[in-house]
């Protein structure tokens, strides 16, 4: 997902039985279809959010039956309940912060992924991520019965030193929340100079204060100095040494990258931050049925896929997981809609959360586990390898045998930090595919046994054509589907729902009817991000995009390919949070968050803006909104983490 803001709707669903609604009483629903909405037109409709006003069910009897839908606002940023506002950023010290770099101010407006959890006591809660260096969670509790929020309460990490850029996020089989920190520049290769070697380098300025100002030392905005800036007014940590990798007293840049999980354990929450899932930029990672096998994506340009197995299944909240980290490796097949290639696995290496914890603890630097020398002048010869990760080139060669840090104890040690420290690097380091571009959504299918994985946009490292992904240029990008065997492993990926670009010429129709306000065809996803599975071989796909003027939530049908419009939010804003649906007392809810209104600048066909006007005319309604649909029969869904 890009950098940005928020408003969320939580899809209520009534206690109405899912059965004995066709014509006889054991008439079993078996396909479900929501009304489609047609294309905002009006400036009325660019400046609304609207959802679908029916979804029908057929029975297994052939009738169907037609449930209206509603929408209920609940909570907006900055909302006072009790002593907290919601989406409020607080300091390690739960005191209210102000001045952070990278943000709007001490209120974000930026919600993303949510998850609903049934406490053991019968308390219902939606965990909601704020996207935000430093991040951020909250919990709402509502009410069973009302729907209503009663309280709100934000998650404490100071455990594990804060949280940071909290993106997309899944409900695991065993209640908990899993939480991807999408950190985008706290990569190694921007902390150290490596005695003059490293390009990549960046020198950030502190202010009067000892804060660092988000602007580098030639006065420029850059996002590896506002992150910095933003962990470090978390931490209060003033001594941080720009000269030695940019560590602190408090802030190592290791300490941020990860999949973190969330429990409501004796009364309380409860956070870990699982290091063995690998260090780089994930979007999210999603549990299989077997309780021990993870999918996690990477969002950017030159990135990764990953795959974890986990020692053992997992059953309940466990802060120190085992397993062994894997990386996508991809042989291409076919070019054509999207693409179709071969997956296979590079094993990066086995651990336990807490030596790797153990690893960060002793501060190494980048320049601790690999040698770095100039990508311009890359000696291979000397056993150096020219790589490509996170749109930078590097030189690396890894640290073992007579190269070996006085860090590390030995080799072993120092693979395990290769691997989970610097996953992606070290991953393209033994030739796996770091070359998926924006990777975001991911939703297992139990019906097909099949991952859905969301590309926003297929260009870049994916269409540069070098490497194992040659594909053509889409700015709009697709959703795939990877095939898994009866081990949950992924061996095939295919393209199932491909964006459309709007050709320029003007004697194109689509230019001449949609080219004004649209750069993707209106009537086709553009730069698909949250994904969600709901049964009934229905896929929800949310867009992150500047290439619709408004972004939309589409129902696509996994068998029979249909894709059907189901919601749009204001021009600005962005759909995220697809995620969390269950029974609330007797009311089914699932949730559907939207970012930023009227802060995005959408572009048309020519490229040029065509959204700024709105924007500026609704400045004050940029706050993130939750709320809930009503309607959708419980029963109905079934309960897919």
């Amino acid at each position: 997902m890009k950098r940005m803001i928020f408003f969320s709707a939580v899809l209520g669903i009534g206690a109405v039985s899912a059965c004995g609604g066709g014509g006889g009483s054991s008439a079993q629903p078996i396909a479900i279809d929501f009304a489609p909405l047609g294309i905002p037109n009006t400036d009325q409709e660019h400046v609304s959010y609207k959802v679908t006003d029916k979804l029908i069910v057929t029975y297994s009897d052939g009738s169907k039956k037609e449930f209206p839908l509603s929408y209920e606002v609940l909570l907006q940023s900055g909302d006072q309940m009790g002593s907290y506002k919601w989406g409020q950023l607080l300091d390690v010290n739960a005191q209210p912060m102000s001045n952070i770099a990278y943000t709007k101010g001490e209120i974000s407006w930026n919600p993303d992924a949510n998850s609903l959890i049934k406490t053991s006591d019968g308390k219902y809660f939606i965990i909601t991520h704020f996207e935000e260096p430093p991040g951020m969670l909250y919990a709402s509790e509502l009410d069973p019965n009302t729907l209503k929020v009663k309280s709100i309460t934000p998650i404490d990490f100071s455990s594990v030193g804060g949280t940071i850029i909290n993106c997309a996020g899944s409900q695991t089989p065993w209640n908990t929340h899993l939480g991807g920190e999408e950190d985008y520049d706290l990569n190694s290769i921007y902390s150290v100079s490596a005695g003059g070697k490293n390009p990549a380098y960046v020198q950030c300025t502190k202010d009067s204060n000892g804060y660092f100002t988000g602007n580098d030392v030639n006065g420029k905005s850059n996002y590896f100095c506002g992150y910095v800036g933003g962990v470090q007014r978390y931490l209060k940590d003033l001594n941080i040494d720009p000269s030695n990798g940019y560590l602190g007293d408090k802030f190592n840049l290791y300490n941020y990258g990860y999949i973190v999980e969330v429990a409501y354990t004796n009364g309380k929450w409860d956070v870990a931050k699982h290091y063995i899932t690998g260090k780089y930029t994930p979007e999210m990672a999603v549990v299989m049925p077997d309780r021990k096998t993870l999918y996690m994506s990477d969002d950017g340009d030159y990135k990764g896929l990953y795959k974890l197995v986990l020692n053992q299944p997992q059953n309940g909240f466990n802060k120190n997981w085992c397993g062994t980290l894997y990386a996508a490796k991809v042989k291409q097949l076919s070019d054509q809609n999207g693409g179709t290639f071969d997956v296979s696995w590079i094993e990066l290496g086995k651990a336990c959360d807490s030596e790797v914890k153990a690893i960060i603890d002793k501060k190494p630097l980048l320049t601790d586990i690999f040698d770095v020398e100039d990508p311009s002048a890359c000696p291979t010869d000397q056993g150096f390898k020219l790589i490509t990760e996170d749109r930078i080139n590097e030189c690396l060669r890894l640290k073992v045998g007579q190269y070996r840090s006085s860090k590390f104890a030995s080799d072993d040690e120092v693979k395990k930090a290769a691997a989970f420290l610097e996953t992606r690097k070290y991953a393209a380091y033994l030739g796996a595919s770091i070359e998926f571009r924006k990777g975001e959504g991911l939703a297992y299918d139990p019906d097909n046994n099949v991952l859905y994985y969301a590309i926003t946009e297929i260009g870049g490292s994916m269409a540069d054509g070098k490497g194992d992904i040659n594909l053509p240029n889409n700015m709009c990008g697709a959703v795939y589907r990877l095939v898994l065997d009866q081990n949950y492993n992924a061996y095939k990926m295919e393209g199932i729902v491909i964006g459309k670009p709007i050709n320029r010429d003007p004697n194109d129709p689509d230019y001449q009817k949609y080219g004004q306000k649209w750069a993707c065809h209106p009537d086709y996803v553009a730069n698909p991000d949250n994904l969600k599975y709901i049964g009934y071989n229905t896929l929800l796909i949310g867009e992150d995009t500047s290439y619709h003027i408004n972004n939309m939530v589409w129902a696509y049908n996994v068998k029979t390919g249909k894709l059907t419009r189901i919601a749009w939010v204001p021009t600005g804003a962005e759909v995220t949070g697809v995620f969390a649906h269950g029974l609330v007392g007797n009311n089914y809810t699932m949730t559907l968050n939207i970012q930023h209104p009227f802060v995005d600048t959408f572009r048309n066909a020519d490229g040029n803006p065509v959204n700024s006007t709105y924007n500026d005319q609704n400045k004050d309604k940029r706050k993130g909104i939750l709320g809930i649909i009503k309607g959708i029969p419980a029963g109905l869904l079934k309960l897919t983490h």
